[in-house]
C-alpha cells in the first residue's frame, strides 16, 4: 500500500504540473464536460487525420507459427426481443403461466436458472448474479430507486437514464446488488414470489469532493487533448459517443471502425492508464483496428481512488461493471456503438445490428489492473466463452487483482478445456510500474506458457501513442523518452498476438524459453525483448559437459 501511495502521489504531482501549464484552457471546461456525459449515448465524429503515416510492418520473430486462416467477415444478425415484465403476485396463484414465473423469463440472456444457484465459480452465471440478470426490471420496480448520484467523470448529479438505454445486466456492485441481497423468495406451489427491498446508498463526502477534483482534471485533459484523431493515411474511422457503465454512471467512449463493407467479427476494448483518457491512445487504437480488422472501443474512466462503490479504474466495482457489459445481448455496448455510427458505417439495420461476439481486452498501466479484474469477473458472469485473450501494457495490477483472475481462469480452463492467454508487454522496473506484481503472478500461475516480454530499454509510455504532441511530450517528460523502435514494437506484438488468438491459436510461442530474447523488426529498427519467467536451472552435469567441451 505504501508503494502504491507513492505511485499515485507521483502521478498526481506530474498531472498537477501538466495542468498548471495548460490552465488557460479551463474556461472551456463546462461546455466540454456537459457535451459528452449525457445519460443516453451521444455521438460525434473526428474525420481529420494528422499528418503522419501509419506504419504497418510485419512482425518477424524467432519462432515458428502455424498458418493462420484468411479472415472473412460476415454480417451477423440477431433477433431482438423485448423484455416482458412479470407480476410476482400473479406467479403465486398461477403455476401454468410462463409469463408469471420469474424463473421462465428472459431466456435469451446467457444465464442459468435459479435451480442452479449452487454451481461453482466457473458456471455460466454465479449464484446471486443469475437472479439479477433475469429479473432486472422486476427488481427495479421493487428496489428503492436512487434519484441522483455523483458522476465521477463530470462531478455533478445525474438522473437515471431512460429504460431503453439501460443495459440488461447492471453492475453487481451497484444498487441492484443491494436489491438482490435483500430478496426473499416465498414458495407457493411451484412458483416463487420474489420481493426486494434496498436502501439507496448515500455518496460519501470524500467521494463527492474527490469526484469534483478528478472531474475537473479529466475535463481539462479532454479540452487540451481534443477529440481522437487517426494517423495520416489510416483507413480507420473514429467516432465518439457515451457508454453506460451502470444505471447511474455514463462515460465518454471512442469507437474505431476499420474500412470494409462487412462489419468485422472482432472487438477489442483498449483501456487507458491512471490519470489518462481514451483519446490519448488514438494512434494505438487506430493501428489495432486497421491491422487486426477489429472494432476498437476506448472508454474514459475516472482515476479517482475514492469513488464510491469502487467505481474507478482500479476498483473491483468498476471491474465487475465493465465485465457485465459483455453479458447477454450487450445492450449498453451496442447502444454506444450505434450512437457512434456503427450501423451507418457498415450499412446495417440498427434494429438488428449486433457487435462481434469474440473480443479481447488490453490495458495500459492501471488499465492493466482493470482488464485483469474484468477477465476474472467474466468467468463469474458466464461471458468468458467469448474472451480470446488479455494483453497488459506495462500493466500495474496490485494485490490479488491478477492472481485472483488467473485462479478463476485456471478453474474455467479445467471445466471447459479452453485456455485464455494473458500476456504482458512490459518495461524494465521504473517509478510507474514499481507497484506491479504482473510478472511474478504470471510466472507463478502459468510457468508452462509464454507470458510476454520485457522490452529492452522500454519505458512506461511505449504503448500510449496519440495525436496530440503536447500530451505526448508531457507523458515522456514524466515517464521517460522511448527508444524509437519500442513503440512500434509494442503495436507489432499486440497485432501479432491478437491475430493468433482470434484465429484460435492461443498456444503460439509457448515454446519460448523464459529468460531468452526475441527480436521484433520495426520500421525504426529491430527491438528486443526478454521472455518473462524464471530461466530453467542448469544441471551440474550439463555444466561439466560444457566445461569439458571448452577444455
Amino acid at each position: 500500500m505504501e508503494r502504491l501511495s507513492v505511485w499515485v502521489g507521483a502521478g498526481l504531482v506530474t498531472v498537477g504540473m501538466s495542468a498548471a501549464m495548460i490552465a488557460g484552457a479551463g474556461a472551456a471546461l463546462a461546455d466540454t464536460g456537459s457535451a459528452s456525459e449525457s445519460g443516453a449515448p451521444s455521438s460525434s465524429e473526428s474525420s481529420e487525420p494528422a499528418n503522419h503515416d501509419a506504419a504497418k510492418p510485419d512482425l518477424k520473430k524467432n519462432s515458428d507459427k502455424p498458418a493462420k486462416p484468411k479472415k472473412k467477415q460476415k454480417q451477423k444478425q440477431k433477433e431482438s426481443t423485448a423484455d416482458k415484465a412479470t407480476d410476482p403476485d400473479a406467479a403465486a396463484s398461477t403455476d401454468d403461466n410462463p409469463a408469471s414465473d420469474p424463473d421462465k423469463t428472459n431466456k435469451s440472456d446467457k444465464t442459468t436458472t435459479p435451480s442452479e444457484a449452487d454451481v461453482s465459480a466457473v458456471s455460466r452465471v454465479p449464484a446471486g448474479a443469475s437472479t439479477a440478470h433475469r429479473n432486472t426490471k422486476e427488481l427495479r420496480s421493487k428496489a428503492a430507486a436512487v434519484d441522483t448520484v455523483s458522476d465521477p467523470q463530470v462531478g455533478i448529479a445525474t438522473s437515471a437514464p431512460s429504460e431503453d438505454t439501460t443495459k440488461e445486466a447492471p453492475a453487481a456492485g451497484s444498487w441492484l446488488r443491494a436489491a438482490v441481497e435483500s430478496t426473499t423468495a416465498v414458495e407457493s406451489g411451484s412458483a416463487a414470489e420474489v420481493t426486494a427491498t434496498a436502501t439507496a446508498p448515500r455518496p460519501s463526502i470524500v467521494g463527492v469532493l474527490t469526484s469534483v477534483v478528478f472531474s475537473l482534471l479529466s475535463g481539462l485533459e479532454r479540452v487540451v487533448t481534443g477529440p481522437p484523431v487517426v494517423p495520416g493515411g489510416s483507413t480507420v474511422t473514429v467516432r465518439n459517443s457515451s457508454l453506460q457503465i451502470t444505471d447511474k454512471l455514463t462515460v465518454p467512449a471512442n469507437w474505431y471502425y476499420p474500412e470494409g463493407e462487412d462489419p468485422p467479427d472482432r472487438l477489442i476494448l483498449l483501456q487507458h492508464g491512471f490519470l489518462a483518457i481514451g483519446p490519448m491512445y488514438s494512434y494505438t487504437a487506430a493501428r489495432l483496428a486497421e491491422s487486426t480488422n477489429s472494432i476498437v472501443v476506448t472508454p474514459t474512466l475516472t482515476s479517482n481512488p475514492f469513488a464510491d462503490g469502487g467505481l474507478w479504474l482500479g476498483g473491483d466495482g468498476m471491474h465487475q461493471a465493465v465485465a457485465d457489459l459483455f453479458v447477454g445481448n450487450r445492450t449498453a455496448l451496442t447502444a454506444s456503438a450505434l450512437a457512434a455510427g456503427y450501423a451507418e458505417q457498415y450499412n446495417l439495420d440498427p434494429t438488428q445490428a449486433v457487435l462481434p461476439e469474440k473480443f479481447a481486452l488490453a490495458g495500459h498501466s492501471l488499465g492493466g489492473a482493470l482488464v485483469s479484474g474484468v477477465a476474472g469477473h467474466l468467468v463469474d458472469n458466464g461471458a468468458a466463452d467469448d474472451l480470446v485473450g488479455v494483453i497488459l501494457l506495462d500493466g500495474v495490477p496490485t494485490g490479488d487483482q491478477l492472481p485472483n483472475a488467473l485462479t478463476k481462469l485456471a478453474a474455467y480452463e479445467k471445466a471447459t478445456k479452453r485456455y485464455i492467454p494473458v500476456r504482458e508487454i512490459g518495461a524494465p522496473l521504473n517509478l510507474w510500474n514499481s507497484p506491479s506484481n504482473v510478472n511474478q503472478s504470471l510466472s507463478q500461475a502459468r510457468p508452462d506458457h509464454f507470458n510476454g516480454v520485457i522490452l529492452t530499454g522500454g519505458v512506461h509510455m511505449d504503448s500510449m501513442q496519440g495525436h496530440n504532441p503536447l500530451i505526448q511530450l508531457l507523458a515522456y517528460v514524466a515517464a521517460g523518452f522511448p527508444q524509437a523502435q519500442n513503440p512500434p514494437a509494442v503495436q507489432d506484438l499486440m497485432v501479432d498476438w491478437l491475430d493468433d488468438w482470434f484465429a484460435d491459436h492461443p498456444f503460439v510461442d509457448d515454446n519460448l524459453v523464459p529468460g531468452s530474447t526475441i527480436t521484433i523488426d520495426t520500421p525504426k529498427g529491430p527491438a528486443t525483448g526478454t521472455v518473462i519467467g524464471t530461466p530453467p536451472a542448469v544441471s551440474l552435469s550439463t555444466r561439466e559437459a560444457d566445461l569439458s567441451v571448452a577444455v
